[in-house]
């Protein structure tokens, strides 16, 4: 009897629902940029050196980012003795349970214990969720630290008892140690919040010469191992990483349409709802009440950690990431309180549905225009097949007209479970798809086999025209990356008898082809790509079988 009333628990039920999901095609995406490759190396080095304080990324120190991503990987490794493309998104897929978790929590105390089931359900098909979860970048981990922010964040504000703005500044110190920077948002967005309540009490409550003393000393660690490994380094991270990298350097059209297109994509397909869930969540403003704070607090936050990213010059889908929680906490609310609807109210904002609309196709088309090459089969999310059309098809129809229903009839939490069914079903399909295209797109295993197969006495030691670091991971030998003629014959010159992969357009920019044996490779990513070698005496190159 105790068994099936812990069974029937909804945070078992949703703990049960969201291991299942996150595990679907979990480590089966391959490492396919420099950017998905760097932690794993990281960890890798770790293990073969013991190198866990200082580790090298293809020989080189490494000083951009904390370490705590790489540790939890190297962790993970650990019983089987190396890296590999599941052990390598394990601490992401668990990150990503947590934030799950930590979101119903913080649901269930704001809102009730249906809110915050239905916001963590929320979580668990977005888009952003869904991909991050599955990829061995520190972003989820970010995200999860921040939801548990956001929580301790919670508890001060609703002031219940408990050291919690103590867990809240401790929790802003493990989010810088997941990604730097970028772990400050919780920071920022306590500040904005109590400037903009203008709350005495939320002041003292804050703590803040204290909370600014613990975080800094608990993010001093990682700023003193770098000034021991290389103070010039450090300077540098500080200087190019952290400032020129992100500091806008113009107000162009793609700097105001790239945020808009990735706060959708990362959303996406709960986006749709997004202009009818912040209309209801700012009228909602106009009273008082623990409600009304609770709100303000996810929209300040989701305020924040939106305009923390859109004034960057460099943007890129996953920094929008640690939006998802607050996001998913207001829909989650919006669909148990929808029922009650005040007379004469119209049910949806229209106008607010046509502006979103205009800026999200304004969006697509700038972001088309600066990059065309987003509609390659290879680089795209877009379906590619008339089932996949389809499934992602019939799963948007169901979810909109569950809500659709649900709206007019007032019964939009009956209705919920069904829209997430077919969100379900268009986040899936989606990621299964992509995945598949992405994987025959950026096939290093098979450009591994098929290099040792045609020169298996030459290693291959540099890359020009494509991502070196894959290349490192999945041929376990370090692989340079080059961009001159020179510099190829120098990394090549360093080891005798070796190889190098090249793009058909880098081998045209090589001088002495005619020293050069050339053998044909599969397309990587839609590029031709040629192994190469400076072998004198080479023997005919093999044919294919």
């Amino acid at each position: 009897m105790k068994t099936r009333r812990l069974a029937s628990h909804p945070a078992v039920t949703v703990t049960l629902l969201t291991v299942f999901i996150v595990a679907i095609d979990l480590g089966r995406r391959i490492l396919a940029t420099n950017d998905e490759a760097r932690f794993a190396l990281l960890a890798q080095d770790m293990l073969s050196r013991s190198a866990w304080l200082f580790p090298r990324l293809n020989d080189v120190g490494y000083h951009t980012k904390p370490l705590l991503q790489a540790w939890l990987i190297a962790l993970s490794s650990l019983p089987v003795g190396h890296v590999t493309q599941f052990t390598a998104v394990l601490p992401s897929a668990l990150a990503g349970v947590g934030t799950v978790l930590v979101v119903y929590a913080i649901g269930q105390s704001m809102f009730g214990t249906e809110a915050g089931r239905f916001a963590a359900l929320v979580v668990l098909t977005t888009q952003g969720w869904f991909l991050h979860a599955r990829l061995p970048m520190p972003d989820m981990l970010l995200t999860f630290a921040i939801s548990a922010s956001l929580a301790a964040f919670w508890r001060v504000v609703a002031r219940r008892p408990g050291p919690n703005w103590v867990a809240f500044y401790a929790l802003v110190g493990l989010a810088f140690w997941t990604k730097g920077a970028a772990g400050l948002i919780p920071l920022v967005a306590a500040l904005v919040y109590a400037m903009v309540t203008r709350r005495r009490r939320g002041w003292r409550e804050l703590h803040l010469p204290t909370g600014i003393a613990i975080v800094a000393a608990l993010v001093a660690p990682w700023w003193i191992m770098q000034e021991l490994s290389s103070g010039a380094a450090v300077r540098a991270v500080v200087a190019d990483d952290y400032a020129a990298w992100y500091v806008p350097r113009a107000l162009t059209l793609a700097l105001l349409a790239g945020p808009v297109q990735n706060v959708v994509g990362i959303l996406f397909p709960w986006a749709l709802v997004g202009p009818i869930v912040i209309w209801q969540a700012a009228r909602r403003l106009r009273r008082d009440g623990i409600e009304r704070e609770a709100i303000e607090v996810l929209l300040v936050w989701s305020a924040v950690a939106v305009a923390c990213v859109a004034i960057s010059e460099q943007q890129r889908l996953r920094y929008y990431l640690p939006l998802v929680p607050s996001a998913a906490l207001l829909v989650g609310w919006w669909s148990t309180t929808t029922a009650t609807r005040e007379p004469g109210r119209p049910s949806v904002p229209w106008r607010m549905y046509a502006l979103a609309a205009g800026a999200i196709a304004l969006a697509t088309a700038v972001a088309f225009r600066i990059r065309p090459s987003w509609m390659l089969v290879g680089d795209s999310a877009l379906p590619t097949s008339a089932l996949e059309i389809a499934v992602m098809g019939m799963g948007l129809v169901l979810m909109v007209g569950a809500l659709g229903y649900g709206l007019r009839r007032d019964v939009l939490p009956r209705a919920f479970h069904v829209a997430w069914l077919g969100s379900a079903l268009w986040v899936v399909g989606w990621y299964h798809w992509e995945l598949e295209r992405r994987n025959a797109a950026y096939d290093y295993p098979r450009v591994q086999a098929e290099a040792v197969r045609l020169l298996p006495e030459a290693p291959v030691v540099a890359a020009w025209g494509v991502s070196e670091l894959p290349f490192t991971f999945y041929f376990d030998r370090k692989i340079v990356s080059v961009e001159t003629d020179e510099a190829l014959r120098r990394a090549m010159a360093q080891r005798p008898q070796s190889s190098a992969v090249l793009t058909r357009d880098a081998l045209a920019q090589v001088e002495d082809r005619d020293r050069l044996r050339v053998w044909p490779l599969d397309p990587l990513n839609a590029d031709s790509i040629v192994l190469v070698t400076y072998f004198p005496h080479a023997p005919p190159a093999p044919t294919r079988p």
